[in-house]
């Protein structure tokens, strides 16, 4: 049987050449691998399907500062779920950029989310600007309402 080491940086444990990592460093190349993607996934939206005035606000020297105090600020828990986030800073816009431009760098329109409440949110603003109506209603919405739907479509999750 063919062997190798595992592709773990330092572990010279031997293994078939069918697997990559030995039983100690799979977990390690299963974080590898989902970072991978997620860094291949980001890449192609922010190319090809965000809008590029957003695009190179959000490689602003300055929105990295506010979001960077805004995460500091919410100690990097939630502000929905309470939940703590430790992979990335997700630092959300209540009021979707887009639509209230003038309000980009108001640290009282920015919040930390993890990536579940952070998709629901996006959800919930594609559904409201597909109604009548629907742009002026986000600029209306508050975080405590937020809030509330988020969690009430969290728990219906399963």
């Amino acid at each position: 049987m063919r062997v190798h080491n595992c592709g773990h940086v330092g572990c010279h444990n031997k293994i078939p050449m069918s697997e990559r990592y030995c039983s100690e460093h799979i977990a390690d190349g299963k974080r590898y691998q989902s970072d991978t993607s997620k860094r291949i996934s980001n890449r192609y939206y922010n190319h090809y399907k965000r809008d590029p005035e957003a695009n190179a606000f959000y490689h602003d020297k300055r929105w990295i500062a506010m979001r960077d105090y805004v995460y500091a600020r919410d100690m990097g828990i939630c502000q929905c779920c309470g939940e703590v986030l430790t992979d990335r800073k997700i630092v959300d816009h209540i009021h979707p950029l887009r639509i209230a431009s003038d309000e980009r760098l108001s640290a009282d329109n920015l919040w930390t989310l993890c990536y579940q409440c952070h998709n629901i949110k996006t959800m919930i603003e594609e559904q409201t600007v597909s109604r009548p109506n629907g742009t002026n209603k986000l600029k209306h919405m508050t975080k405590q309402w937020y809030v509330k739907q988020i969690m009430r479509l969290r728990n219906k999750q399963p």
